[in-house]
């Protein structure tokens, strides 16, 4: 009984550990265009001088650098398999 346990654990993780590296990997893309999707965003508001979408700019470049850091925290602590 032990044995099956075993086997079927071995069976799976596999490709959980392979979608949850997958995801990860996702995540800090994302993140990276969105943070520099951000960066651009808050030039062009600079230009025009327009501290609303400054604001939204810094949002912007907020939620890429977590997204960024999240990955590389979960990478880090050995998450992705």
């Amino acid at each position: 009984m032990n044995y099956f346990l075993m086997l079927a654990d071995t069976s799976y993780m596999g490709a959980i550990n392979s979608l949850k590296g997958v995801v990860i990997e996702i995540s800090k893309g994302v993140g990276a265009v969105l943070l520099l999707y951000g960066i651009i965003k808050f030039a062009l508001a600079f230009q025009k001088l327009d501290q609303q979408g400054e604001h939204q700019a810094v949002f912007s470049i907020v939620a890429g650098a977590v997204l960024i850091g999240a990955g590389a925290v979960l990478s880090s602590l050995g998450v992705t398999g």
